[in-house]
């Protein structure tokens, strides 16, 4: 993958391993960062926050987020 700075809803699909209209349900109803740009008809995820997101909203097997892990 291209290591652009905003990512596309396929993109985010891709990279999430999810549907891509699951990824734009959750880039839409404000799951997901995003940046609105074009008068707010384009949406964009910023690579870098959604690295953020996946590290902050996964889950160890014991049910615990990464940062309590010793």
């Amino acid at each position: 993958m291209k290591n652009t700075l905003l990512l596309k809803g396929a993109e985010v699909a891709e990279e999430l391993g999810v549907s891509r209209a699951l990824a734009y349900r959750m880039m839409s109803d404000g799951t997901l960062p995003t940046v609105r740009r074009a008068g707010g008809r384009m949406v964009r995820v910023p690579r870098e926050a959604l690295t953020e997101w996946v590290r902050t909203n996964t889950r160890t097997s014991g049910g615990n987020p990464p940062e309590s892990i010793p």
